[in-house]
C-alpha cells in the first residue's frame, strides 16, 4: 500500500505521521533516499533532517537539537527553535513536557518510543542527576523510597531558596505528572515515594512499607553508640549533637535548611595556629555532618546526594569560611566508591572498624527481630535475641553498644508485656507529638504503647536495659533517662496526646517504668508514691527495677526471658 502510494503520488504526508509510520526506523531505511526526496515535498528539509537525526540518536535535549540545526543549516537559534516546535506539533517528534532536564531544557524523541521510566532515568543521569539519584534509590531498595531519604539522596532543601536547587516536592510534582511514581503515607505517618507499578499487585504496596521502615529503624539505631565512639576518639564534642533517630527514623537533623543523619561541632584541630580550646564559639569550630547506611550497601548515589548537600552548604554561608568534616558510617560499600571518598577527602569509618567485625552478625540479627517483633512469643524469637547479646559480649563491645543492648532489651521484654495485654494494640518505638499553641511542634519517644480493652487502658511502658549497677536517679523533668522526665514530663505530654479517645472510650491512661537497674532510695520513696496514685496500670506495678523484674518473668513462667536478662544485664554485671 505504502509503494502504490509512494508510486501513484496518492497520498498526504500528514497521513504517515497519524500512523506513526514515518516516525518509525524501520521505515525511513526501508523507502531510502528516493522516498525522502518525495517525501520533501511535503516535509521541508528540515523536518526530514530532524526525523532521521532522532532516529538515530534516540533523544536528544533541546539544546543539542538547536546546535545541530544550527551548525548544519547555518541558521539563528530562534529559529531552529521554532521549527523544532513545528516538528512537534505535526506529530514527528514528542516532548518529555512537561518534565525538563538541565536549565529547564526538554527531550525530545520518536513517538513510537514514547517518555518510558528507563528512559527518563538514563536521560537524567547526564541532564537532570538528581532524578537520576531519586530513580535509582527507588530501583535500589525494590521499588520504595522514605522521603527523607529522598531528600538526602536528591540534595533538595528544606523549603525553596533563592538558589536554583530544587526541593523534592518539585521533582516529585513533575514524575507523578508522568504518572511514574506515587507518594504514600503508612500507619507511622511517614510518607515514602514509590513507583506507580506497585498499585497494581495487590498487597505488594503494604510489605513494601513495612520491610523498608524496618530498614529505616536499622540505620537509625547505631547512631547514638556511633556518636559516643566519635566523642571518645575526640573527633567530635559532646555539645549540640543532633541526630535521627530510631523512634522518628523518617525525621533527620536540620541544619540550614536541609537534612542529615547527625551533625555535631568538634574543637579538634590537629596542628593549626589556632588551638581548640580557642574554638570556643560554634561559629570558630568546624561542622560535623554525618552519612549513615547500615541496612544496605553505601552506593554513588549516596555519596552525591551527601557531597551536594555539603557543597550547598558550603555555598550558603557568605564569607565562604564555613568548614565542614564529612563522616560516613557504613557496613558495606563497594571498592570504587570508597576510592572516590578518599579522593574527595572524606572521613568513612567501616562499621565493622568501630566495633569489630562481628557487629555485623549483630545487624542481621536486629533485622530479624526488626521483621518478627509482631511474632515475638516464640523460643526462636528469644534465641536470636540472647544471640545478638551473646555476640555483643564475646567482642567486648558492651560498653560501646550501650543504646543496642538497649533496643534487645525491648525486645525481649515484649512477650510479657504481650501476656498481659494479650489482645492490645501494641506499639513498639512511636513518637507523639502535639502542635504548639505558639506554633512548632513539641514531641517525645516512646518504647511502648498498649491501647487495651481488657483492661480498659492505655498504657505507656518506658524500658531501660542498663548495667544491673547503674541507678537511675529522680532527676528533674528538663533531665532525660530519669524518673522525673518520664513520670512528670513525657508520660502527661502522652496523656494530653490521648485525651480525646480517653474521653470517648472511658479509658484509664497508666505508665510503667521497667529497668534491669536500681534505684536510688528518694527514687524508691517517689515510685512508691506512683504506684500508689491513678498511673498505675490494673495488672502490673507503676514501676520494676532488676530484681522485681526478674521475680516478675518467674511468676509468670518466663523462664528463658529470665534467664536472659539475668545473665547479660544483671548477674553478670556482679561478677
Amino acid at each position: 500500500m505504502i509503494n502504490n502510494m509512494l508510486l501513484n503520488k496518492n497520498y498526504n504526508i500528514s497521513t504517515f505521521y497519524v500512523c506513526g509510520i514515518f516516525s518509525n526506523i524501520k521505515f525511513i531505511r526501508a523507502v531510502g533516499q528516493e522516498t525522502l526526496k518525495l517525501l520533501s515535498n511535503e516535509l521541508n528539509q528540515y523536518e526530514v533532517y530532524i526525523a532521521k537525526l532522532i532516529s538515530d540518536k534516540r533523544y536528544l535535549s533541546g539544546k543539542e537539537l538547536t546546535k545541530e540545526l544550527v551548525n548544519t543549516f547555518q541558521i539563528k537559534d530562534d529559529n531552529a527553535r521554532k521549527i523544532i516546535q513545528r516538528t512537534v506539533v505535526k506529530g514527528i517528534l514528542v516532548s518529555s513536557n512537561p518534565l525538563s532536564f538541565g536549565n529547564g531544557q526538554f527531550i525530545y524523541l520518536n513517538p513510537r518510543d514514547g517518555l518510558t521510566l528507563s528512559l527518563v532515568k538514563e536521560v537524567s543521569k547526564k541532564h537532570r542527576p538528581p532524578i537520576y539519584r531519586l530513580l535509582e534509590a527507588i530501583d535500589i531498595n525494590d521499588g520504595v523510597i522514605s522521603y527523607y531519604e529522598a531528600l538526602k539522596i536528591v540534595a533538595a532543601p528544606l523549603e525553596k531558596s533563592s538558589t536554583k536547587v530544587n526541593t523534592l516536592d518539585e521533582i516529585i510534582k513533575e514524575l507523578r505528572l508522568m504518572k511514574f511514581i506515587y507518594e504514600k503515607t503508612d500507619s507511622n505517618n511517614i510518607k515514602y515515594i514509590l513507583k506507580e507499578e506497585s498499585k497494581k499487585e495487590e498487597g505488594k504496596e503494604e510489605s513494601l512499607l513495612s520491610a523498608h521502615f524496618s530498614k529505616m529503624v536499622i540505620d537509625g539505631m547505631f547512631l547514638p553508640d556511633i556518636l559516643r565512639w566519635l566523642q571518645k576518639s575526640n573527633i567530635i564534642d559532646n555539645y549540640k549533637t543532633i541526630y535521627r533517630n530510631k523512634k522518628t527514623p523518617s525525621i533527620g537533623a536540620k541544619q540550614n535548611n536541609l537534612v542529615w543523619d547527625a551533625f555535631a561541632y568538634t574543637k579538634t584541630t590537629g596542628i593549626n595556629s589556632t588551638f581548640g580550646k580557642k574554638a570556643d564559639t560554634i561559629e570558630k569550630q568546624t561542622l560535623v555532618v554525618l552519612d549513615v547506611v547500615i541496612s544496605r550497601d553505601y552506593s554513588q548515589i549516596d555519596l552525591d546526594g551527601f557531597y551536594n548537600r555539603i557543597q550547598i552548604n558550603l555555598n550558603a554561608v557568605k564569607n565562604g569560611r564555613r568548614k565542614i568534616l564529612p563522616i560516613i558510617i557504613y557496613k558495606t560499600i563497594a571498592v570504587d566508591v570508597l576510592e572516590k571518598i578518599s579522593s574527595l577527602g572524606f572521613i568513612a569509618f567501616d562499621l565493622g572498624s568501630i566495633f569489630g567485625t562481628t557487629i555485623y552478625d549483630v545487624v542481621e540479627k536486629l533485622n530479624i527481630l526488626q521483621l518478627k517483633k509482631v511474632a515475638a512469643i516464640s523460643d526462636d524469637f528469644n534465641v536470636t535475641i540472647e544471640s545478638a547479646l551473646t555476640t555483643i559480649r564475646t567482642s567486648g563491645q558492651e560498653d560501646s553498644l550501650k543504646d543496642i543492648r538497649g533496643v534487645l532489651f525491648e525486645f525481649l521484654l515484649y512477650p510479657l508485656l504481650k501476656h498481659y495485654y494479650s489482645s492490645a494494640e501494641i506499639l513498639h518505638g512511636k513518637t507523639l507529638s502535639i502542635v504548639k499553641p505558639e506554633g512548632g511542634k513539641e514531641n517525645y519517644e516512646y518504647d511502648y504503647i498498649i491501647k487495651s480493652s481488657n483492661p480498659n487502658e492505655i498504657l505507656i511502658v518506658e524500658l531501660k536495659g542498663y548495667s544491673s549497677l547503674s541507678k537511675i536517679p529522680i532527676g528533674s523533668s528538663d533531665t532525660k533517662n530519669t524518673l522525673s522526665w518520664f513520670f512528670r514530663r513525657t508520660l502527661p505530654f502522652a496523656k494530653r496526646h490521648f485525651q480525646k479517645e480517653i474521653q470517648d472510650t472511658g479509658k484509664k491512661f497508666r505508665g510503667c517504668f521497667i529497668t534491669s537497674a536500681s534505684f536510688y532510695e528518694d527514687g524508691i520513696n517517689f515510685l512508691n508514691g506512683i504506684n500508689n496514685g491513678s498511673f498505675k496500670p490494673q495488672n502490673l506495678n507503676a514501676f520494676y527495677d532488676g530484681q522485681s523484674l526478674l521475680k516478675l518473668l518467674e511468676e509468670n513462667n518466663y523462664s528463658k526471658v529470665k534467664s536472659t536478662v539475668e545473665k547479660f544485664f544483671i548477674k553478670s554485671e556482679r561478677l
